[in-house]
């Protein structure tokens, strides 16, 4: 099961409502950032509201960070490592609450275990009404942090919980589904029709000047070195700085964690050494179809008269047709 199959529908089964809406156009009405992290460095859109009404899916920006059906924007962290250490989940504007759950098991789902979250895919989470209509609700909160009531009063910014792995999901995130009279708005494009999409950045209803709400995809969470083949569950769990090479080691290997790709880019990965002698370097295959993640690595063997002190360089380029999409560059000292 893909990026793109985390928490659909199963929302019904806590709201009891799922309708992707029109467009909002009435009073004015903000919000503030739902977390306590800093988006685009320390934390990330995983999916935007879905805004095709068929099959298929596309999001506000015209592009493929979402999936069929997504009724809500998924804030994600890097890894398991930053869950473990707590991220707060905050309201998003004064309200009351209106439900709350908390019990659900911390979780990753699979394909094995997909049933066993059947009508608590939201898993952990709370529903607060802003009045007006409006209201928001919050999922995948860690068990047992949930320190709410039904019919408490509750501040914007004010703590709710933590970032956990409750419900149906494979990474953890909150998922964040923003709706007013029953009807989803997409927090990032509000007055953006539902069946609409734009490439000009829309006016978005959080209103934290701290946070920078530009629409980003192709986005580098994990990177780094290590001393052999890399796994995803290695990075997801916080694992690879324990995976650092060093002199000793056989292999000196790359690797990069990409989220938001898109059909037609062709990535490249390379290692450069001290003296800019090229260690290993791969073209992969242009996509045939969006990837919300891929996670890629090259290696070379060590050298008979072993790894030379100094600077080994990494690249990982995207570029899509003659076009550049951009470069990373990280670093390794022996």
């Amino acid at each position: 099961m893909g990026l793109r199959l985390l928490c659909v529908w199963g929302m019904m089964a806590f709201f009891g409502h799922a309708l992707i809406g029109q467009a909002y156009a009435g009073q004015p009405f903000s919000l503030g950032f739902p977390l306590e992290c800093k988006l685009g460095e320390t934390c990330f859109v995983q999916n935007y509201v879905d805004h095709e009404l068929g099959s298929g899916y596309r999001d506000f920006h015209c592009g493929a960070m979402t999936y069929d059906g997504h009724d809500g924007t998924d804030f994600r962290i890097a890894s398991m490592a930053e869950e473990r250490a707590g991220v707060a989940v905050l309201a998003a504007a004064n309200g009351v609450v209106k439900r709350v759950r908390d019990g659900v098991p911390d979780a990753l789902m699979t394909a094995a275990t997909k049933a066993e979250v059947a009508g608590e895919e939201c898993g952990n989470g709370v529903i607060i009404d802003h009045g007006d209509g409006w209201q928001t609700q919050y999922c995948h909160l860690r068990r047992g942090s949930v320190a709410l009531a039904a019919g408490r009063k509750v501040k914007r910014g004010q703590m709710i919980g933590l970032i956990g792995l409750s419900g149906a999901t494979e990474f953890p995130h909150l998922h964040l589904t923003v709706r007013h009279k029953d009807e989803v708005v997409d927090p990032f494009a509000p007055t953006l029709a539902v069946e609409a999409c734009s490439e000009q950045q829309s006016a978005a209803l959080f209103d934290d000047r701290n946070q920078n709400y530009q629409y980003r995809d192709r986005i580098v969470l994990n990177f780094g070195f290590a001393d052999g083949p890399v796994q995803t569950s290695e990075i997801e769990a916080g694992e690879m700085a324990a995976r650092v090479p060093d002199r000793a080691s056989g292999v000196i290997v790359a690797y990069v964690r990409v989220m938001g790709l898109n059909q037609g880019d062709v990535q490249t990965v390379s290692i450069i050494g001290p003296d800019g002698e090229v260690i290993a370097e791969r073209a992969f295959d242009p996509l045939d179809r969006p990837k919300a993640q891929n996670v890629l690595f090259v290696g070379g063997k060590r050298p008979k008269e072993g790894w030379k002190a100094g600077i080994y360089s990494a690249l990982y380029s995207v570029h899509h047709g003659e076009k550049g999409t951009f470069d990373k560059w990280f670093f390794l000292k022996f």
